[in-house]
């Protein structure tokens, strides 16, 4: 029954999308073609794409209109959150009436919430590219699909439609040990495919769970797994596909443009750039310049689609860098995306530090349940620890990390009874309360 019923919604999807004149079905096919095509053709399209937006953004919004005639990207400047807020009807196009604008408001993990206009056909383009990467990661329209993340009564869906997405809300504020043990059993005596997409903390505390009851592999069907917010340790990486027999793939996203990135067959831990919705640009740390080939520095986003509110150039607030060269179809990888400027390290010679070295190095102690490194000083760091009976792995932890921040490193451990969580229902594994006074 459950097959045929996942077989049913697949269906009923795209039936639905025909009768309105199939618009995210030609939307995926557009996408599919832009990212597995032949260069010379795709590349002209994209430019071709990049120019309407111009045009379209310089003739209807009060911000761009003293750019109009400029048909290159590096006329425009830089804009980020804080001058979108405060200039919000400049950015806001003619050309959609209130009724056609649809408000998009992010959770305001770091500071205040966020608001953006989508239109319709933005909509529909975020569809696709959502449905899109998730196949690329082995997902089928139809699959259960288990979303851990924060809900709330502003984002759950109607009854209805969650019935006809056959998804399941998984809030990861009640995410505990008889949480996860009560959804591993529904899996287990579910003939459904499922599919996993959530927090990488939440997928996480999945394997640190199963690992906790030296579980054999789970009875159950699981089609793909896509991590999201947090970056994806190996430990993750490794463990999901251990129990379930899957690769996890990480996705790079936000709410105000939508997938801008993601982990897909082949590409190991790098992240297919969609390119086919967006120009994605790296910048200098603290100048608006771009950053030299290779080098770490801002993630700039250009909205190809956002048409009700132009977003040219926006600094997205999070950090990555971008991997030499190209695919043979001509698409741009990110090496990696380290997060939100604002969580960056530094060591005590002053020099950044890449989050990875606290990804990669936590796997290993399995019996922490929460931690959060915090640099409050130039050479000041504390690494707060949440978990059950005694830390007997203390001086190699330190030792650790001091060999990255440096051998000055005042450094401290403190025990503490959680970590909390943000509003966004994640939590913070870096903070840096020094650089951002």
């Amino acid at each position: 029954m459950a097959k045929f019923l996942e077989r049913f919604r697949a269906g009923a999807f795209w039936i639905q999308d025909a009768m309105k004149g199939s618009p995210v079905r030609r939307h995926y096919a557009d996408i599919a073609m832009l990212l597995e095509s032949n260069i010379d053709v795709t590349d002209r399209i994209k430019q071709q794409k990049l120019a309407a937006l111009l045009k379209h953004a310089t003739a209807t919004t009060p911000f761009y209109q003293q750019y109009n005639g400029q048909v290159t990207l590096h006329h425009f400047p830089v804009i980020n959150k804080t001058l979108i807020r405060e200039n919000f009807e400049a950015f806001s196009s003619s050309a959609f009436t209130k009724e056609q604008q649809v408000p998009t408001v992010t959770s305001g993990s770091t500071g205040t919430p966020f608001k953006v206009l989508h239109h319709a056909d933005k909509k529909k383009r975020n569809s696709a590219d959502t449905m899109y990467f998730a196949q690329r990661a082995g997902y089928t329209v139809g699959d259960r699909l288990l979303y851990m993340k924060i809900w709330s009564a502003n984002n759950k869906k109607a009854r209805l439609q969650g019935w006809m997405q056959n998804m399941v809300p998984v809030d990861v504020i009640t995410f505990n040990d008889a949480a996860i043990e009560k959804l591993l059993k529904q899996m287990e005596s579910d003939d459904s495919t499922f599919a996993f997409l959530g927090y990488s903390s939440a997928l996480e505390l999945i394997c640190r769970y199963l690992d906790k009851k030296n579980s054999g592999k789970v009875k159950a069907t699981l089609s793909s797994a896509i991590s999201m917010s947090e970056t994806l340790n190996d430990y993750t990486k490794k463990t999901i596909e251990k129990y379930f027999g899957v690769p996890v793939y990480s996705r790079y996203s936000n709410l105000e443009n939508g997938i801008l990135a993601q982990q897909v067959p082949g590409s190991e831990h790098t992240y297919l750039v969609n390119t086919a919705s967006y120009v994605l640009e790296i910048f200098k740390m603290d100048e608006d310049v771009p950053a030299a080939a290779g080098e770490l520095g801002r993630i700039v986003v250009t909205d190809l689609y956002n048409y009700a509110m132009p977003l040219i150039r926006y600094d997205t607030g999070d950090i990555g860098r971008l991997s030499p060269g190209k695919d043979k179809a001509g698409n741009s990888y990110l090496e990696t995306v380290e997060g939100r400027k604002l969580d960056l390290l530094f060591a005590t010679d002053g020099s950044l530090v890449s989050s990875y070295i606290v990804y990669k190095n936590m796997w290993q102690y399995t019996e922490i349940l929460q931690y959060q490194l915090v640099q409050y000083g130039a050479k000041d760091y504390v690494f707060k620890i949440n978990m059950d009976g005694a830390f007997t792995k203390e001086e190699k932890l330190v030792q650790e990390f001091k060999q990255y921040l440096g051998q000055d490193a005042n450094f401290t451990v403190e025990y503490v009874d959680e970590i909390p969580l943000l509003s966004s229902g994640k939590r913070k594994k870096i903070a840096n309360t020094y650089h951002n006074q």
